[in-house]
């Protein structure tokens, strides 16, 4: 019960101490003249960046005739909105208030009210922070007059850096992988980087690794993990049933020698673009449609800082493709009728041949 007490004190404490810090270049509090209410400076609690704050960091803003305000409020600290970029943050409440001085903190916190609000505010990064205007309000439709801008991070600077790193590394191994194993590559050639490359295996590992990389870049700026679409799901499930289609189908079928078309890669685009009879236009149509989806994704991640929620008729029109390449893949020729070795069953007859008396 003791240790209880002196953590709830050591709190209050702290938040006190919190409250009276101020940037040494603060300007003095402004009394109070009667007139409307006015945003006319703002600080974070970063000795460092003092006018610099992101998610989960506290703000303290300035208000002259801050009475005034409170008092359009109905008297309630907590009906102070919190306005960014004109955009009103409702389910962000005031930590606290201080009358005699006009200031009022907010720890900035995402809600699912704020969705909207917050995807503006940190979608489509140019830097790691944005410079957005700042003020709050008595209601969400009306914001008091301010002259103030402050510096909203949007990408942690040292967690994006680990991130571009890690990202890096990530695809350099996947790449080597690809080149050196049969980590995306069909047929049994007797080692395993001259196989060709596998288009459904390409799609499938392509959508994968995409969407880990845009699920962490959004964790990043936004610390959501709920950010997996159902249409997303269908892609990569699209993916998945179109590799495992085309290794059913290929079991099936006679494996091409390394002679023949199809036993070893001859490229990656050739391999995957092309059949044992050449260039088909099934597997270009599946393989742009596959780019062309990706690039979309990732605008809208960028963008929107949420994966996109494609419409069913653009997964049918996918779902198509992979079906399209599945139906041709079926009467492609996987190699010599005849396995190397094996007798001909029905060998045509020799005209000059004797027959036997």
């Amino acid at each position: 019960m003791r240790s209880t007490i002196v953590a709830v004190l050591s709190l209050f404490m702290a938040t006190a101490v919190l409250a009276q810090w101020e940037p040494p270049d603060a300007p003095k509090d402004l009394p109070d003249n009667g007139g409307p209410p006015l945003v006319y400076y703002t600080h974070s609690y970063f000795k460092e960046t003092p006018y610099t704050a992101g998610l989960d960091d506290r703000i303290s803003i300035h208000v002259q005739n801050f009475k005034t305000l409170l008092k359009n409020a109905n008297g309630n600290c907590q009906g102070i909105v919190l306005f960014l970029d004109g955009m009103p943050i409702k389910g962000d409440k005031p930590e606290s208030c201080d009358t005699a001085l006009g200031h009022v903190r907010y720890r900035l916190l995402r809600t699912k009210e704020d969705d909207d609000a917050w995807h503006t505010l940190l979608g489509s990064p140019h830097g790691y922070t944005h410079n957005i205007t700042v003020s709050v309000g008595s209601d969400p439709h009306v914001s008091a007059s301010s002259t103030v801008t402050f510096n909203l991070e949007v990408i942690p600077r040292t967690q994006f850096l680990g991130f571009i790193a890690l990202i890096a590394l990530a695809l350099a191994v996947f790449i080597y992988l690809c080149r050196t194993t049969s980590l995306v590559r069909s047929g049994t050639h007797p080692v395993p980087h001259e196989r060709p490359y596998s288009l459904s295996l390409f799609q499938m590992s392509f959508w994968f690794f995409l969407v880990i990389a845009a699920y962490f870049f959004m964790w990043l700026i936004t610390d959501e993990l709920d950010t997996i679409t159902d249409s997303v799901l269908g892609l990569i499930g699209i993916g998945a049933a179109t590799a495992l289609g085309a290794a059913l189908i290929d079991k099936n079928k006679t494996a091409p020698q390394p002679d023949e078309p199809g036993g070893m890669s001859k490229g990656f685009l050739n391999d995957v673009m092309s059949d044992p009879t050449g260039v088909s236009l099934h597997r270009f149509q599946m393989f742009v449609w596959t780019l062309v989806l990706g690039v979309i994704f990732i605008g809208s991640v960028y963008k929107n800082l949420e994966m996109p929620e494609f419409s069913a008729t653009l997964l049918g029109l996918m779902g198509i493709s992979s079906g399209t390449y599945l139906g041709f893949k079926v009467p492609e020729k996987q190699g010599s009728d005849t396995p190397p070795g094996a007798t001909n069953p029905s060998p045509e007859p020799d005209p000059t041949e004797k027959k036997p008396a």
